[in-house]
C-alpha cells in the first residue's frame, strides 16, 4: 500500500550511483548527480501525487526518478519520472491512497507524459464501494512533453482509493516501452456552466440549470448514456416505502404555464409503473395525468400535456413513482431534464383524411363522448406492427358485459368504397369484441371477431360491405363484448381506426418460396435493369387467370440486358430448388436464367422460350445449387442475341420456387 508522506528527501546512495558502464540510453539520461529537492520545510499538498521534485507526496511504485531528458516546452521541470511499461495488454501503475479520494472538488487528474509510443493512456477510479470510472486518452505525440487531462468531476461524490494508470493500454509490448512522467496532480474542474443564463423554463436538468430544488433526490453522474440522454450529471431517487410517496419541487409561488404547459421528464427505470405528476399548491384545483413506464433499464422522455392549465395557479409539482403500488423502498429511479416546453403542433397543415376515424394523433376526425376512462399515451409497444407514437389506453370492466367506448363524427361515415373497418389492438388476452354502427338514420349493425393475438400489436379488419349506402355517425366498440368473466380494470391498447377499400393482400403472410406473384407475393425486390410495369393479364386464359402480371420491355438490340430479383438474403435453395415461371411471349427466343449475388460462384442455365402467343410455364432445374449461397435471380430474354427490336415485349408471373 502506498502512504503520502509529509516531505520528501531524496537522500539515496542509488541516486549518486556512478555506474562503471555507461550504456546508450545513460549517456543521454544520465543517473541523477544532485537531490531533486534540498529544501526541508516542504508543506505537502495532497492534490499533488508526485513531481518527482518537491512535492513527492505518494511513493510510485516501479518509477524511477532521472533528469528530465527534454527540459522544454511543456515540461521544463529538472527530474521526472520514468516508467517501462510490462508487457500485459493491461499492466498498470497503481497509485493507492489507502482511504477515500477526496474527489468533492479536486476531481480534473492531470499529467504530462513523453514518450515514442502512440497509444490510449487510460485513467482509472476503483477500489471502494463506487464502480469503476475509466477515462481515455489519446497519445499521438510521441516528440515532446504533451500534459493529459482525465475530467472526473462527474465522481465528485463517489468512493474510490485508487487511481490506476494504463499505458498503451490494450496493447501487448515486449516490456520495453520507456515512459516518462511528471506533474501528476488533481485540479479542480473548469465550471461547464460558466455564462450559461438561467432558462426558468427548465426546472432541474442537474447540469447547468439547476433552477427549482428537487428534495429526496441526489446528483450522480449519469449511469446510462443514450442518444436520448448524455448529460453528464443526472438525479438519483430512491422510491420509498409506500404506494403513494412522493418527490414534490415547491416553486414558492405560482408556476408560469402560459406558454410553456408541457412537462417534460427523461426517467431510467428499475420496473414498469405508472408514473404520476401532479399540480397542485394553489389557488386552482389540483390536477395529475399519468403516463406509463413500460420500459426499463434505459432513459424514455416522458410527456404531460397542461395547456389547459394555461391559466390555472399551481405551486408545485408532484411526482409519483411507480403510484399506487406498494414497494419495500428499494426501488432506484435515475431523473433527468425536468422542464415545461410549449406545445407543439406537428399535426399544422395536415389535410383531415376522414377515412381515419382516429389515429389519436393528427387524424383525430371523431371525438370520444366517454363511458369507459381512456386516454392518450405513449404507444407501450413501438414497432413494425405499429411504429406510432401515440395510442389510446382503455380500461374496460370486463365484468360488465357491454359498456363500450365510443367514436362519434359530426357528419355521416362515407362507406360507398371504403367499407372495411380496421383497427390495431394489444390486448392483455384473448376476448371478443363486439363493433357496432350506429348513430344515423339507418339501423345498427353489429359484427363480432375475435381478438386472438395477445402481448402484441395486430391489426384486425371488419366487413361492412354491406353497409356501403348506410347512414352511421358512430362508431361502438364493446371489449370482451356480451362477456363478463374479465376485471374491473382490464387495459387495452387501440390505434388507427378507419375505413379502407377491401384489400385482397390484406392479411396474406409472405410465402418467400414465390419469387413474385406481381399480387400479393411480391418478395423480392427488382432492382434492375430493364423496364418493367406491373399490369392487367393481357390474356387471363389457360394455366394463368391471374389478374395482373408483369410488362418486360427489353431491348432485343443489347445481348444480355437483364432483369435482376434480389431476395434481400440468402436464397434457400436446400429442398426447393426448381425455378418455374409462367411467360407469355410473341417470339420464340433463349432465356437465360442466372443466381448470383451470393458467397458461392454464379450459376447460369439457358432454356428455350418455344411457345408463342399462350402462357406456358416453364421449369429451370437448380438442384445442383443445393448448399450454395446465392441472393439474386437475374433473367435474360432473347440472351447472346441481338436480333430484336428496341422494345420486345414478355409477360411474365407467378416465378417461384418448388
Amino acid at each position: 500500500m502506498k502512504t503520502i508522506k509529509l516531505f520528501l528527501s531524496y537522500i539515496s546512495i542509488g541516486l549518486l550511483t556512478i555506474f562503471s558502464s555507461c550504456t546508450e540510453e545513460e549517456q543521454f539520461f544520465p543517473s541523477l548527480t544532485s537531490i531533486p529537492c534540498e529544501q526541508s520545510n516542504v508543506v505537502p499538498d495532497p492534490n499533488i501525487i508526485s513531481d518527482f521534485q518537491c512535492q513527492a507526496n505518494v511513493t510510485l511504485d516501479g518509477v524511477e526518478t532521472v533528469l528530465n531528458p527534454d527540459e522544454s516546452g511543456a515540461n521544463t521541470s529538472r527530474f521526472v519520472g520514468k516508467y517501462i511499461d510490462p508487457t500485459g495488454p493491461f499492466d498498470a501503475l497503481i497509485i493507492d491512497y489507502g482511504s477515500s479520494i477526496d474527489l468533492s472538488t479536486f476531481n480534473t487528474f492531470k499529467i504530462k507524459v513523453k514518450t515514442n509510443v502512440a497509444g490510449t493512456l487510460k485513467a482509472k477510479l476503483e477500489g471502494g464501494s463506487s464502480s469503476g470510472k475509466e477515462v481515455d486518452a489519446n497519445i499521438t505525440n510521441t516528440s515532446s512533453w504533451v500534459e493529459y487531462t482525465f475530467d472526473f468531476s462527474d465522481q465528485f461524490n463517489q468512493d474510490h482509493t485508487k487511481l490506476v494508470l494504463f499505458f498503451n493500454a490494450g496493447v501487448e509490448t515486449d516490456g520495453s516501452d520507456v515512459y516518462f512522467i511528471d506533474d501528476l496532480k488533481w485540479v479542480t474542474t473548469p465550471d461547464p456552466c460558466a455564462g450559461v443564463a438561467a432558462n426558468l423554463n427548465v426546472v432541474n436538468d442537474f447540469d447547468c440549470q439547476k433552477n427549482q430544488d428537487v428534495p429526496e433526490v441526489e446528483l450522480i453522474a449519469n449511469p446510462l448514456k443514450s442518444d436520448i440522454n448524455n448529460s453528464k450529471f443526472v438525479g438519483k431517487y430512491i422510491d420509498e416505502m409506500g404506494s403513494f410517496d412522493a418527490v414534490i419541487i415547491d416553486y414558492g409561488e405560482p408556476i408560469n404555464l402560459s406558454t410553456n404547459n408541457v412537462f417534460k421528464i427523461k426517467v431510467l427505470a428499475p420496473v414498469e409503473g405508472i408514473l404520476k405528476v401532479k399540480l397542485e399548491g394553489g389557488t386552482s384545483a389540483p390536477i395529475e395525468k399519468d403516463a406509463s413506464i413500460t420500459k426499463t433499464g434505459e432513459w424514455v422522455e416522458y410527456s404531460y400535456d397542461f395547456s389547459d392549465q394555461a391559466m390555472e395557479n399551481h405551486n408545485k409539482i408532484v411526482l409519483f413513482f411507480n403510484a399506487g403500488v406498494e414497494t419495500d423502498g428499494t426501488q432506484v429511479y435515475f431523473i433527468d431534464d425536468i422542464k415545461f416546453e410549449e406545445l407543439s403542433d406537428t399535426c399544422n397543415g395536415v389535410t383531415p383524411d376522414l377515412s381515419v376515424i382516429n389515429d389519436f394523433n393528427c387524424q383525430q376526425n371523431t371525438t370520444i363522448p366517454g363511458f369507459i376512462p381512456n386516454s392518450i399515451v405513449e404507444n407501450p409497444m413501438t414497432g413494425d406492427a405499429n411504429p406510432s407514437d401515440m395510442v389510446l389506453e382503455v380500461i374496460d370492466d370486463g365484468t360488465q358485459a357491454f359498456d363500450a367506448l365510443i367514436f362519434e363524427s359530426s357528419r355521416s361515415f362515407d362507406l360507398s368504397t371504403k367499407n372495411f373497418f380496421k383497427i390495431k389492438i394489444l390486448a392483455e388476452r384473448a376476448v371478443p369484441l363486439l363493433v357496432k354502427l350506429e348513430g344515423g338514420t339507418s339501423p345498427a349493425k353489429e359484427v363480432f371477431i375475435d381478438l386472438d393475438v395477445v402481448g402484441e400489436w395486430a391489426e384486425y379488419t371488419v366487413d361492412f360491405t354491406d353497409q356501403a349506402g348506410a347512414d352511421h355517425k358512430k362508431l361502438v366498440v364493446f371489449f370482451n363484448g356480451a362477456q363478463s368473466d374479465g376485471t374491473p380494470t382490464d387495459k387495452y391498447y387501440i390505434d388507427d381506426l378507419r375505413f379502407a377499400a377491401f384489400d385482397p393482400c390484406d392479411g396474406v403472410a409472405a410465402n418467400m418460396d414465390i419469387v413474385n406473384d406481381f399480387e400479393c407475393q411480391q418478395n423480392y425486390e427488382i432492382t434492375c435493369c430493364v423496364t418493367t410495369e406491373i399490369v392487367d393479364n393481357p390474356d387471363a386464359s389457360g394455366i394463368n387467370t391471374s389478374s395482373k402480371v408483369l410488362k418486360v420491355t427489353d431491348n432485343g438490340l443489347e445481348a444480355f440486358d437483364a432483369l435482376v430479383f434480389d431476395r434481400g438474403g440468402v436464397i434457400g435453395l436446400s429442398t426447393k430448388n426448381q425455378l418455374k415461371i409462367k411467360i407469355l411471349s410473341s417470339r420464340a427466343v433463349p432465356l437465360l436464367v442466372k443466381l448470383e449475388g451470393g458467397t458461392s460462384p454464379v450459376k447460369e442455365i439457358f432454356i428455350s422460350i418455344d411457345v408463342v402467343g399462350e402462357w406456358t410455364e416453364y421449369t429451370v432445374d437448380f438442384s445442383d445449387q443445393a448448399d450454395a449461397n446465392h441472393q439474386k435471380l437475374v433473367l435474360f430474354f432473347n440472351a447472346g442475341e441481338n436480333d430484336g427490336t428496341a422494345a420486345d415485349i414478355y409477360f411474365i408471373d407467378d416465378i417461384k420456387w418448388e
